[in-house]
């Protein structure tokens, strides 16, 4: 038997995904920019702090993610992380073909690359955001409750530690972090 369709979670992604998009009308990507270079030059002051953070949202997060999963519920939800994960990264990597949002590091001469690899794919959406999202998300879902506080404040450090480091504007964290609640959202209703 499955549960009911996490709709709060997968409506407000989609709400913050459509809200990434506003990169695209130049007044918004203007604010967006201006918002980056704020938060860039005061988020740079705990670097070290990001960069330990980094691995959380990166592929290695989600595999000893999925491996939790696995642990908490059975192989069978390990994979299927794996397998919703698969098919939203999909529709990330063809926006970002599409799309190819320059980075900040690369657009703006005050930004610091400070990310232990630099990426070489597109700015939005952000799949850090993604991954991280939906990892807090769907372990939130499966551990005691005051594990989901402590899940949501890493997603939104590591979040923001895409900014500090550079990488992303505050746009595509939002539109990755949109595009991580949906896959959550798919996950815990199909894992039941």
């Amino acid at each position: 038997m499955t549960a009911h369709f996490p709709w709060a979670w997968f409506m407000t992604g989609v709400a913050l995904f459509a809200a990434g998009w506003l990169h695209r009308w130049r007044p918004a990507e203007q604010v967006d920019q201006r918002v980056f270079l704020v938060l860039h030059r005061w988020l740079r002051r705990a670097v070290w702090f990001f960069k330990a953070l980094w691995p959380v949202g990166t592929m290695a997060g989600m595999l000893l993610a999925a491996g939790v999963a696995a642990i908490l519920r059975g192989w069978q939800f390990g994979v299927l992380m794996l397998v919703v994960y698969g098919v939203i990264t999909q529709g990330e990597m063809l926006i970002k073909r599409t799309l190819t949002r320059q980075r900040p590091f690369q657009v703006l001469p005050a930004a610091q690359m400070g990310q232990p690899r630099e990426p070489h794919d597109a700015s939005f959406p952000s799949g850090d955001a993604l991954r991280v999202w939906l990892i807090a998300c769907v372990l939130g879902a499966w551990l005691p409750a005051p594990w989901c506080g402590l899940l949501a404040s890493v997603a939104t450090l590591v979040s923001l530690g895409r900014i500090a480091l550079g990488v992303h504007f505050p746009l595509d964290v939002i539109g990755g972090a949109g595009l991580g609640l949906v896959a959550a959202a798919l996950v815990v209703w199909l894992g039941g």
